[in-house]
């Protein structure tokens, strides 16, 4: 299957030990354009949400669908955070924390109605500054190559391409670029 689906190949690992401890996140409040939002450890009701974010901003299907979003957010291996507005889930990052020297970034999103305030660099921020607390040297991402609001967001945090992964999207056979930088 990981041959048909080659994003899948890099999540085989983290379906298959799930041994380490859950990774904690001390809530904060984060004021955005004037307005407060909560930035918390992301829950298992999160998920119907995170679906109707990736609704907004991809084709369907969605590249990731219910099953593994609910997987990956009890991920032992993983910490998922997720940007709330008014009881409204309206952003979230994910972050694979299975390898202690590289940190990797399997999910932004940002629903399209707050879109361009800032928010995917500040969940980046989040991210770089929790895997930096952690002592993790590299954090690397996958990004579909015609996502330019995303390229153009990770180049100014300073990734830099790794490879190019042929056919990587199995929902519309995009290519991926494989990116990172060091923490």
């Amino acid at each position: 299957m990981t041959a048909m689906f080659p994003m899948l190949k890099k999540f085989k690992s983290l379906f298959t030990s799930n041994k380490t401890p859950k990774f904690d996140f001390e809530e904060k409040v984060v004021t955005i354009e004037d307005q407060k939002f909560v930035l918390r450890k992301a829950v298992q009701a999160d998920d119907i949400q995170y679906m109707q974010i990736q609704e907004t901003i991809y084709p369907i299907p969605v590249p990731w669908p219910i099953d593994i979003v609910k997987m990956e957010i009890d991920n032992k291996n993983a910490l998922y955070l997720s940007l709330v507005y008014r009881d409204k889930v309206v952003a979230f990052i994910g972050i694979s924390l299975s390898d202690k020297s590289e940190s990797h970034i399997t999910n932004l999103a940002v629903h399209v109605d707050y879109q361009n305030m800032g928010i995917g660099h500040l969940l980046l921020n989040q991210a770089f500054s929790y895997c930096r607390e952690r002592n993790f040297e590299k954090m690397s991402l996958e990004v579909d190559v015609t996502n330019k609001p995303a390229l153009a967001l990770y180049d100014a945090f300073g990734f830099k391409t790794k490879t190019v992964h042929k056919k990587y999207y199995f929902r519309n056979h995009h290519d991926a670029l494989e990116m990172m930088v060091d923490l």
